[in-house]
């Protein structure tokens, strides 16, 4: 029986909706008004979340932009937010090693913020994307790393899904009794929270351990308490893996009207919601069914409609692989357009720091000339003090993006090695400032000469008699 209840928890908890075209022109709408870089990020965010299912590569390109935003502003939740968003665009597309690479670089960057909440959530991501490719015994250790940070920082809002994606990864494996451990672990926590679409997960989940041993009775019974739970929630495609299960259950104990009633439910349920791998499997049990029981022109319907469907699959197919070589194209004219931009401002900065070099020897010099002319000798201190204080600023703004890079941007170490360069720097400041005022005001100073010619002149009063 297949089974691909997967739980899936981009960015951090953030409930992904299905989006319409008109969430996104708000956002879109809103972002045209705001300036603010710490204001668009969050807009950015939603209106990345409401590309992500109807428009992917809208989707990535402008969570992109809110992850080089939140980047420039050091903000790490808004930075794991936006790759959540991009990984979740690129698994909706079916990329999943573009979706693996974004949710390796958010674990990163949550164990680096030291944020155990997303760094079990990218863990169990990575797992999910593994098991998406059937790659099981990879998924495994992320799974169960994940499970480890929960328990150990009592994440509690996760432990469903913890628990549930062990479960099912470990029924894949037809490691039944780690499954049923697992899935009851989840019932348990579903049962708490009385919420329908986790029993009904659930149920699934512990009816297909139960078939596996062959206890064909309490499988249905929790098959039908599944379907329950799952038409309350209406989760129509859950619903059609759970109707799929007993059918299938149905059809082992030759209940052939019941299994065909279930069959058909699920076909037109399907076939309303657009579900075209739940119609395809509906097809194929139909197909099955109808052979079984000897009607064989219902069977070579159905058999022809799953073709079709197949068909029509593989067309889809090809269209979305011409799509990705444009939404490539989209995100690589995207990436050129940012190193560009990073260039741009980085030439920027490189040209204001060549004037400010330039500037700071001219300032100096017309200092230095405006001392000798009969200018007042406070004007002639105050440049000279300003000269100074430009040349030591410069020095550490030079000095800065060095730091910056031997230390990691940690701030405590960043502290530390500028407070010794001010401990240096303070000291020759102040002999270097009176050296200079010296030397600038010298002409401004009466020499002993002068002063022997101007006491010289003085007239000499005798005392009165």
């Amino acid at each position: 029986m297949k089974k691909i209840l997967l739980f899936l928890l981009f960015n951090c908890f953030y409930t992904l909706q299905f989006a319409q075209t008109s969430d996104a022109e708000r956002y879109s709408q809103k972002l045209e008004k705001e300036n603010i870089d710490s204001k668009r990020i969050p807009l950015l965010d939603s209106l990345a979340r409401a590309y992500s299912l109807f428009n992917p590569a809208k989707g990535i390109l402008t969570a992109q932009e809110a992850y080089n935003l939140a980047h420039k502003t050091n903000s790490k939740i808004e930075e794991l937010h936006a790759l959540g968003f991009m990984a979740n665009s690129y698994n909706n597309i079916g990329n999943y090693n573009q979706a693996l690479e974004m949710f390796l670089k958010q674990e990163v960057l949550a164990e680096k913020a030291n944020i155990p909440a997303s760094i079990a959530s990218a863990l169990m991501n990575i797992g999910i994307i593994y098991t998406q490719q059937s790659d099981y015994k990879k998924a495994l250790p992320y799974y169960l790393k994940s499970d480890s940070i929960i328990k150990a920082n009592k994440l509690i809002k996760i432990e469903y899904n913890s628990f549930q994606n062990l479960g099912d990864l470990y029924d894949r494996l037809n490691k039944n009794d780690s499954a049923l451990l697992y899935y009851n672990k989840a019932f348990q926590i579903a049962s708490k929270e009385n919420n329908s679409e986790y029993l009904g997960g659930s149920y699934i989940g512990l009816g297909n351990c139960l078939i596996k041993l062959k206890d064909y009775q309490k499988g249905k019974e929790f098959y039908r308490l599944a379907l329950n739970k799952l038409r309350f929630a209406k989760d129509d495609d859950l619903y059609c893996e759970g109707a799929l299960n007993l059918a299938n259950v149905h059809l082992i104990e030759n209940q052939k009207d019941s299994a065909l009633k279930l069959a058909w439910e699920i076909y037109h349920l399907a076939e309303k919601d657009s579900f075209p791998t739940r119609l395809k499997d509906a097809c194929i049990f139909l197909s099955n069914i109808h052979k079984i029981s000897g009607r064989y022109d219902s069977a070579l319907y159905y058999k022809e409609r799953e073709i079709i469907i197949q068909a029509k699959t593989n067309s889809q197919e090809k269209v979305k692989a011409f799509q990705y070589k444009t939404f490539n194209e989209e995100i690589r004219q995207a990436e050129l357009a940012e190193i560009k931009r990073k260039e741009a401002g980085e030439r920027s900065k490189q040209l204001q720091l060549m004037l400010i070099g330039i500037f700071i020897p001219i300032f100096f010099l017309l200092t230095l000339f405006l001392s000798k002319r009969k200018i007042h000798i406070k004007a002639i201190k105050t440049l000279g003090i300003i000269s100074l204080l430009l040349l030591f600023e410069y020095l550490t703004l030079l000095l800065h993006p060095f730091v910056v890079s031997i230390t990691n941007h940690t701030p405590i170490f960043e502290l530390l090695i500028f407070v010794s360069i001010a401990a240096l720097l303070i000291p020759t400041h102040h002999r270097v400032e009176h050296w200079l005022i010296e030397k600038l005001t010298i002409h401004h100073k009466p020499n002993d000469a002068s002063i022997h010619i101007k006491q010289s002149h003085i007239k000499v009063k005798k005392p009165l008699s």
